[in-house]
């Protein structure tokens, strides 16, 4: 895949408030475990930033599971033992995860230029592309899945991705 400037952090962007790390992971997490994930994946971004900056970070770790899941989907495809239906999945969700990251890779270069206006359209369409991929899983009967394990990890930390991205229009 190509590589994408997800990792430079987002410059000031006017009017775009500060805040510590615990207070964006507070507002963009709905339990505990998705505020636990979230001060995970802020961990190294530089404290007391403002929300552009926590939200291309987040894109940046979302983008990164995405890359991580469609490997995870080759690596199955070419080991042989993935038959029928499921080989049919997998095939499938490496072309999801590889949209997902397309469309967090174009939100994360939005967010880095303070351009807010289609974030949440950009982070819709990557979850729609891992909920396209999960859903096939199911129907294969793969809910055992390395691969579904990580479906379920890239959507969380797209949903983070996404409350972060599209607080800062709030």
């Amino acid at each position: 895949m190509a590589t994408t400037s997800l990792f430079v952090t987002a410059n000031a962007c006017a009017g775009v408030p500060s805040m510590p790390i615990d207070a964006a992971c507070r507002a963009a997490s709905t339990c505990p475990a998705m505020y636990d994930l979230c001060t995970s994946i802020l961990q190294s971004s530089p404290p007391n930033s403002d929300l552009a900056t926590y939200a291309v970070s987040a894109a940046g770790a979302a983008a990164l599971s995405c890359n991580s899941a469609a490997d995870a989907g080759v690596r199955m495809l070419q080991d042989g033992s993935v038959t029928g239906d499921m080989r049919d999945a997998c095939s499938a969700c490496v072309d999801d995860y590889r949209a997902a990251h397309q469309g967090i890779a174009a939100t994360a270069d939005q967010l880095g230029q303070c351009a807010f206006q289609n974030v949440r359209q950009g982070y819709m369409d990557a979850l729609s592309a891992i909920e396209d991929c999960t859903a096939k899983l199911v129907a294969a009967g793969g809910t055992t899945t390395t691969l579904y394990a990580m479906a379920v990890g890239v959507r969380d930390r797209t949903a983070i991705a996404l409350r972060l991205g599209t607080a800062i229009g709030a």
